[in-house]
């Protein structure tokens, strides 16, 4: 009897299991380049080499306020290695440290400790700079912008307004509702008020097709309402300069685009596309899945996105093993509640009459487990 033996990420540590071969029918893995032996180079390259954009030296004046986002603990981005690359280029230009801010782009998501803030920006940058947490629900801190076609109010914070240079440090990846994440998806929801995000997200709900809108899917940006309305509220806010990365499944960048924030974010989701869109010729029985460790599976909210991937693989009545630690729990205050509803159209009309933030994680999750058997492996308590 021949035995396949996988290790699957979990947390910050992995997970053994074996497979007997005749059992195994395929091992889905993404197609990547090699990391370069100092994986700056690729954004050092992109940043040389701007799509749509000026080169720094030719945007930024020495006496600028430079305003930089980055994402929180919640996505992989590199930003302890791209940060010093980019501080010390404004720093030659003449741009002062007390010239520059961080704000931190949190969506909606819960506050971070001091230590995740310092693990994700290095000891050195987070003791010399000036680093904010966005807070979706601090009305002070944000600004009116207007009011989408699709009827979202955009709210701002207020520090995309009072600073003379933005910069956006991010990461493309497959979004399971708004098509991709990363670029546009850092300003709104990153940077926006809770009632935008909230008006934003529940454009995820469709009636008409019992569930959640047939456009809302990894790698769709034409007819996805909810893309489609963030990149209509972008003409309210003046980006600068977007370093988009690219990551393998160990959080290494592979690849880089910077520049224009909507054009070179275009370039990146083509490089994830390219690396991560994999055929599924058969479904199967079983699918085991990991998220890819920390911090892919730090909370179920976020383990949900590696739920939604291996469910295009499972059959119909099928089972999906995943592997998700989710060291901080659910992620969300407001994603159980939804389960009060005892069936998926009660679940829709309370939806669309009373949206709140993760009810589509919620909606998504319930009509997955209608349809295939989901086994989590966690630390999360069985109650």
């Amino acid at each position: 009897m021949k035995l396949h033996t996988f290790h699957l990420a979990y947390g910050n540590r992995t997970l053994s299991f074996q497979i007997e071969a005749r059992h195994l029918m395929d091992q889905i893995l993404p197609e990547v380049p090699v990391v370069e032996s100092d994986e700056l180079t690729p954004v050092k390259k992109a940043m040389d080499q701007p799509v749509q954009s000026p080169v720094l030296e030719e945007l930024v004046r020495p006496n600028d306020r430079v305003l930089i986002l980055i994402p929180d603990k919640t996505r992989k981005c590199q930003v302890q290695l791209i940060l010093p690359v980019l501080i010390q280029r404004l720093h030659k230009l003449g741009v002062d440290r007390k010239q520059i801010k961080i704000l931190m782009a949190m969506g909606s998501h819960l506050p971070q400790k001091p230590e995740e803030i310092k693990s994700l920006v290095g000891e050195r940058l987070y003791t010399q700079f000036s680093i904010v947490e966005h807070d979706c629900h601090k009305a002070e801190t944000l600004k009116y912008m207007g009011t989408t076609t699709r009827g979202t109010p955009v709210y701002l914070n207020k520090e995309l307004f009072e600073n003379d240079r933005i910069f956006v440090v991010g990461t493309a990846v497959h979004h399971y509702f708004a098509g991709y994440g990363g670029g546009p998806k850092m300003i709104n929801p990153g940077c926006a008020g809770y009632e935008t995000i909230r008006k934003n997200h529940a454009l995820t709900i469709d009636l008409e097709s019992g569930g959640i809108h047939p456009r809302c899917q990894s790698g769709v940006i034409q007819g996805n309402p909810v893309m489609e309305d963030i990149l209509e509220s972008m003409q309210w806010v003046r980006v600068d300069f977007l370093i988009e990365t690219v990551l393998d499944a160990q959080g290494k960048i592979i690849a880089a685009i910077a520049g224009d924030l909507l054009a070179a974010h275009r370039q990146a989701c083509a490089l994830v596309d390219d690396f991560y869109k994999i055929p599924i010729p058969e479904k199967a029985d079983l699918v085991v899945a990991s998220c890819g460790g920390y911090p892919k599976d730090i909370n179920f909210i976020q383990a949900h996105k590696s739920l939604h991937n291996a469910f295009q693989a499972v059959k119909a009545g099928g089972v999906i093993l995943l592997l998700a630690e989710c060291r901080d729990g659910i992620g969300s205050r407001t994603f159980l509640p939804w389960f009060d509803y005892p069936d998926v159209p009660q679940m829709l009309k309370a939806l669309k009459e009373n949206y709140t933030l993760n009810g589509t994680t919620a909606l998504s999750v319930k009509l997955k487990s209608q349809q295939v058997h989901i086994i989590l492996v966690s630390s999360l308590e069985d109650s």
